[in-house]
């Protein structure tokens, strides 16, 4: 599994209609599903427009379609893309996980971190959903990120989902009352977290089964 992913600023009514436009392109791209979020943290109340492929081709397909010379991708969103601003743009490939099933209308607890440990990241997703799943919480995905800022092999992207942001508060509080801390400190010890922030899906579409 391969997602793009696009941060940016925009009023409500242009996101709808922005992300109307492109799911319809990117289902006859070939998309496995796309959704779009409002975020709390950082890059406080920005959107973000996920993607989802099969594979690295399958992204590179899209792509082209867009950019082909017979494409109007480009006028038919002049007027959503004029009274946008974007954040930034990043690619993730799935490392761990097992976030399964539609994804709307979830939240999703979010954090980037770097880390020089491939395997403790890879290892990680056991220990964290032990007690993730304890709390509540559906599910876990750990991804490679890359593109824009996130250059370096060594960054990644750590994705639990709730059904409710009710339940995330309720998984921190019982997390906070347990040994979740104690338990990982070696590995928290490894990493450098560069992003927080929470996602809650406004409009999902699976276009694969």
């Amino acid at each position: 599994m391969m997602i793009v992913a696009w941060k940016y600023r925009t009023n409500f009514e242009n996101a709808y209609d922005s992300f109307g436009k492109i799911s319809k392109f990117h289902k006859d791209a070939g998309a496995d599903w796309i959704n779009m979020f409002i975020t709390t943290g950082a890059d406080n109340g920005s959107f973000i427009t996920a993607v989802g492929f099969e594979n690295m081709k399958a992204y590179g397909k899209m792509d082209d379609m867009w950019n082909a010379p017979d494409s109007e991708m480009d006028k038919i969103m002049a007027n959503n893309l004029s009274d946008t601003h974007l954040i930034e743009t990043y690619n993730l490939n799935l490392m761990a996980g097992n976030i399964e099933g539609d994804q709307s209308p979830e939240v999703f607890s979010n954090f980037i971190f770097e880390c020089n440990d491939v395997q403790a990241v890879r290892d990680s997703h056991k220990a964290d959903w032990k007690y993730y799943q304890d709390g509540g919480c559906t599910g876990i995905d750990i991804h490679r990120i890359s593109g824009g800022d996130y250059a370096s092999n060594n960054t990644f992207m750590f994705c639990a989902r709730f059904k409710s942001m009710e339940d995330l508060g309720a998984n921190w509080d019982k997390m906070g009352e347990s040994s979740y801390g104690k338990d990982l400190s070696d590995y928290h010890s490894k990493i450098k977290i560069i992003k927080n922030f929470n996602g809650r899906s406004l409009k999902f579409e699976r276009f694969k089964s």
